[in-house]
């Protein structure tokens, strides 16, 4: 600082790192595929949209969702063997994980529905369908 206690240009044109937002690191006890999903679903948002207040959720969610990934196995062989007893028991696991993935997803805000209200949604959805196509360019 000069002696009238103003900074000087650079001194303000340093940055602390240390005060940027970092990502969400994903905790050790995750394993290698869901910490793989963590690092995919945090990187497609901005930077300040997982703080450390959305860690249980986040771990949550790529837990439901990689259980999903693991029953995907099971449930084909399952549904190959024929027996209606199995096929019901190994869907109903399958889809209560899928609607706790879905649950989840919303909570963090990664779903469509949870960005928009339902009457913006309507607006997007109209403006979608009366949008021209690339398809459709007619040239005039």
């Amino acid at each position: 600082m000069n002696t009238r206690g103003r900074k000087s240009a650079a001194s303000l044109a340093v940055v602390a790192t240390s005060s940027l937002p970092q990502r969400l690191e994903p905790p050790a006890y995750l394993t290698e595929a869901e910490r793989a999903l963590w690092l995919d679903v945090v990187n497609s948002k901005p930077i300040e949209w997982f703080g450390p207040d959305s860690a249980p959720v986040l771990v949550e969610f790529v837990r439901a969702v990689e259980t999903c990934n693991q029953l995907a196995g099971p449930v084909s062989i399952t549904m190959a063997g024929g027996d209606p007893g199995e096929i019901e028991k190994i869907l109903k696991v399958r889809d209560r994980e899928a609607k706790r993935a879905a649950d989840l997803a919303t909570k963090l805000r990664l779903t469509q529905q949870s960005r928009y209200t339902p009457q913006a949604a309507a607006t997007a959805n109209k403006k979608s369908q009366n949008a021209s196509k690339p398809w459709e360019f007619t040239g005039n």
